[in-house]
């Protein structure tokens, strides 16, 4: 599976560190989420959707829901 979240992180910055540096996480937190390992809160969510200017509840669910059935999406 495609990790466009990844993509949208590396787009943005030039480490995931640097991401992480940005949310005030832990780098290691902040790589979970990024490879799919750790699912985000609700919260972590939205401040990386602050960070990467998602402005649109599709790319939303492809960045951060992105196993949601597509019965569901618009």
């Amino acid at each position: 599976m495609d990790n466009e979240l990844r993509g949208a992180v590396l787009s943005r910055y030039p480490s995931i560190k640097m991401f992480a540096d940005a949310l005030k996480w832990d780098r290691k937190k902040a790589s979970r989420i990024v490879n799919r390992i750790q699912t985000p809160t609700v919260n972590d969510m939205y401040k990386m959707a602050n960070l990467l200017s998602v402005r649109d509840s599709d790319t939303f669910v492809r960045l951060f829901l992105p196993n949601l059935p597509t019965m569901w999406r618009e």
